[in-house]
This record gives structure tokens, sequence and C-alpha cells, in this order.
């Protein structure tokens, strides 16, 4: 591991991937909500896929309707379904105790497309809060919440805040926080940080950090010069703070 410090005396600990994934999954509790935040490009799908694969029932959610990104959730075992409630073989496997890692969606062809994925995504995002014990994986939160695409920001805003007693643990990714809902970040459990200069972003995640604008923008500079490319921290300033690196699938 390698220690970097910071001029305001922050110490952030780097760590290999391989050691920090099985770290994370062994303290990664149900319930906890796990935030990715970072231009797009930069691999945060990636990242989700390798996160989630840790657990035995995930949701990917495609909010896009045929996301090519969300090809990477099938080399882990991922299966694609068009349908809420679940297939009926599904349903067996679950019964059995099989694991269930599925991507939930359908293509969107024409603009008639898009209010039947709308309705597949309530009732799927419903479902999983009732049932309770999935893991939802939200890829670009901001185009769910979206008013003019998805719409379904309330939605997601309640369930963010009952997923920890519904025992849902939620992962999302966005690029800036100003595009989501304030409970997408203010519910994070952990943060997982891209490399950023927009001033407004890194005043915001200064925020959720709980941590001052200044340290968090020495942070970030620090975080382009090193070989390691994601931070991860969480809202409790007290808490470590690691950087690593994904590999690329």
């Amino acid at each position: 591991m390698t220690t970097i410090e910071t001029d305001t005396g922050a110490r952030i600990i780097g760590m290999p991937w391989k050691q920090f994934i099985a770290d994370f999954a062994a303290r990664w509790e149900p319930g906890q909500h796990v935030a990715l935040i970072g231009p797009t490009g930069k691999g945060k799908t990636t990242l989700a896929a390798q996160l989630v694969r840790t657990r035995k029932y995930v949701i990917a959610a495609d909010v896009k309707g045929g996301d090519s990104s969300l090809g990477r959730f099938t080399q882990f075992g991922f299966q694609h379904v068009s349908e809420w409630p679940l297939p009926r073989q599904v349903r067996e496997d679950i019964a059995n105790g099989e694991p269930a890692r599925l991507i939930v969606g359908m293509p969107l062809r024409t603009a008639a497309d898009r209010p039947k994925l709308k309705a597949l995504l309530q009732k799927t995002f419903g479902g999983v809060f009732e049932q309770g014990g999935w893991t939802l994986y939200i890829d670009e939160l901001q185009l769910a919440c979206d008013r003019r695409l998805m719409g379904l920001g309330p939605l997601v805003e309640e369930n963010l805040i009952a997923a920890r007693d519904r025992g849902v643990s939620v992962v999302s990714s966005f690029q800036q926080p100003a595009w989501v809902p304030r409970t997408a970040s203010n519910q994070a459990t952990h943060l997982f940080i891209w490399h950023t200069r927009d001033t407004d972003v890194v005043n915001r995640l200064a925020e959720m950090m709980g941590r001052p604008k200044q340290e968090v923008r020495q942070i970030m500079a620090g975080l382009a010069s090193t070989p390691f490319g994601v931070l991860v921290t969480s809202a409790d300033p007290s808490a470590p703070m690691l950087v690593t690196r994904p590999p690329r699938l």
C-alpha cells in the first residue's frame, strides 16, 4: 500500500484493486448506498460491474433502453430480462437459493417504447424495495430522474430513503451531483470519485465529504497525478480515504 499526504495533512491510502475490492465487499453492508461520481467515459460502469458482482441478488436498471455499456455485466453472468414480476424460472432459482444477477430493461426503438420502459422500471424499482435484499444499480441516474425522459426522480428519492430498512443496497452513477436529487448524494454511505476540475462539483463534493473545499481541491489535484484514478471515501470525515485503480474490462 502507498500513503499520500496533502498539504492540509489529510492522509490517503493507495490500495491495489484486488485487495481493495475484497476488503470493501466484506464491509459493504445491506442497505448502504454507493455513489459513483465522475465524467462520462471514465469507467463508472466498468467499476460498477466489478462491484455488484460481489452480491448475490442484483438488478441493473437499463434506463437508456439498450445501453451497450451494460454489456460488461454479461461477462459476470448477468442475464437480460424485460418483465416484472420476474420470469418464473428466475423466481424459482431465487427460491432455491441460486444467485440472480439481472439487467432489467427493453430496447428503445421508437418514441412509443419510452413509456413502456418507464412503466417497467417503475414496477422494478417498486418490486425491489417491496421484496428487499436486492442490490440495485442505476446507471446514469440523471437520466432516470430527468422529467423529460424517465421522470423517476420522486420514486428514486423515496426508495433511497427507505433502502436501509429494506436491506436494499443502491449503487448509482452520475456525472455531477447537481444533476440528480440531493437525496442521491446525501444518502450515500460510500463515494467513488473520479478526478474533476469543475469548481461547482468540487464544492459539492466537499459538502458531501464533510471536508474543506481547499482540501478537496488539493485531493483532486493529487488524484490527477497518481496512478490510482479513483478516490473512495464517505460522508464521515473521520473515515479513511483510499485511492485505487479498477482494471479495465
